[in-house]
């Protein structure tokens, strides 16, 4: 019998008789510790939920269950009481970005047999979930889609010889304390459910909603991949795995983009030898683009003197001094990094394709180093009047430590 059985009646019962032995003689007497999180708030007293969901049970059926004999928190104790009516508070300290990197770092990961690498089930799920927030996506997804989309990506980066199982990040997930399952019912949700139950319920999953809520700051969101990817996805080609599940955008710096081989524009105007017989192709296309303020580009030039800020090169062009505007955090997704000169540097050319391309970064310390230590440091030049927020700088160099790239083995 599961909780579905306990009526109102059988919960009002059950705290009548913890006021009138007292917690401590109440919680001894049916085998349960105090309540870390969830409690049953009734008439200006607090209870332990899942003690009183438990002897609620044995009011019901006359089997009064323990504390080792169901689990407790929001899609059981917590939800089985709020259908009956009762108002139901999570005591927990609210989550900020520490809490939530800290549970990332702990996730109840399983291992296979003969192997200490830790399943990557949990954390490709996360991911892919993450890729949904950033594209702001809902934040609940049917087990349907789920399965549908992270069973192949268990399969592409999984372990070696792994099986893909989607229904076990689905549900177990919820031990992070990050996620929740809805639509299961409460009398099912004690224990993993069946895939039967899955398919025939259709639940849906996804971050709590204080998780979700961090993760909207595209800084936590960073963290929460560099975390993710450095504890548990180290061996993962991860400029592969972001293209996968669309966080390629967390691959570059800015907006540099590769040329598509299926966009050549190619239309067979070509002789024999192979050469054109025309002019060059065209075709329309729309497409929505940043604003920038150009004065805050002209501004930085000018503090700059139009010299590289890395390599102190001063190139002309058209016989006029030329130098790039660079946003140490990218404009637009997903970085959403501000149009502003604490967030600009003047480069030219050569070092500003590195700097997006996160092959170069800024250390705490100013200098300029290879992330793939190739390279002599070199102190960033900063003139005078030209501000650099370090928090920019922080955000760049993160996008280094996720897209870290191990030494080739010869």
């Amino acid at each position: 019998m599961g909780l579905g059985d306990i009526r109102y009646e059988d919960v009002i019962a059950a705290t009548e008789e913890f006021r009138r032995l007292g917690r401590d003689d109440f919680l001894r007497k049916y085998g349960f510790k105090r309540a870390r999180s969830y409690e049953l708030v009734l008439d200006g007293l607090r209870y332990d939920s899942k003690a009183i969901a438990g002897v609620a049970h044995g009011h019901a059926t006359g089997e009064f269950l323990r504390a080792g004999d169901f689990s407790g928190g929001a899609a059981t104790v917590a939800r089985c009481l709020r259908e009956l009516g009762f108002v139901v508070e999570n005591g927990e300290t609210p989550l900020d970005r520490a809490a939530l990197l800290e549970r990332l770092r702990k996730l109840k990961v399983s291992r296979g047999p003969g192997s200490s690498d830790p399943s990557r089930h949990q954390p490709l799920s996360l991911l892919w979930a993450i890729s949904r927030a950033a594209d702001e996506r809902p934040r609940m997804t049917p087990w349907p889609q789920f399965r549908d989309e992270v069973g192949p990506l268990l399969v592409e980066f999984g372990l070696p010889n792994a099986k893909a199982t989607p229904e076990y990040p689905f549900w177990h997930l919820r031990g992070s304390g990050l996620w929740e399952v809805q639509g299961i019912p409460a009398e099912s949700a004690e224990r993993m459910p069946k895939v039967s139950l899955l398919d025939a319920h259709h639940p849906q999953a996804g971050f709590s909603e204080e998780a979700a809520a961090l993760l909207r700051d595209p800084v936590t969101r960073l963290a929460t991949l560099t975390t993710i990817c450095e504890t548990y996805l180290q061996d993962v080609d991860r400029q592969a795995l972001f293209e996968r599940i669309g966080l390629d955008g967390y691959t570059t710096a800015g907006s540099l983009l590769n040329p598509s081989e299926g966009e050549s524009g190619d239309t067979g105007m070509d002789d024999e030898h192979g050469r054109a017989t025309g002019p060059a192709p065209r075709r329309a296309a729309t497409r929505s683009v940043i604003v920038r303020d150009e004065a805050l580009a002209r501004k930085v030039k000018e503090l700059e003197g139009d010299r590289c800020q890395i390599c102190d090169t001063a190139l002309r062009y058209l016989n006029r001094p030329y130098s790039e505007a660079a946003h140490i955090r990218g404009l637009g997704r997903p970085h959403h990094g501000p149009d502003e000169l604490h967030n600009l540097l003047c480069l030219c050319a050569n070092c500003h394709v590195l700097f997006d391309g996160l092959e170069i970064y800024i250390d705490p310390d100013g200098l300029v180093r290879g992330t793939r230590d190739d390279r002599e440091p070199r102190r960033l030049r900063r003139a005078p009047g030209h501000p650099i927020d370090e928090a920019h700088l922080d955000y760049h160099r993160d996008l280094c430590t996720l897209n870290a790239r191990k030494p080739a083995v010869d």
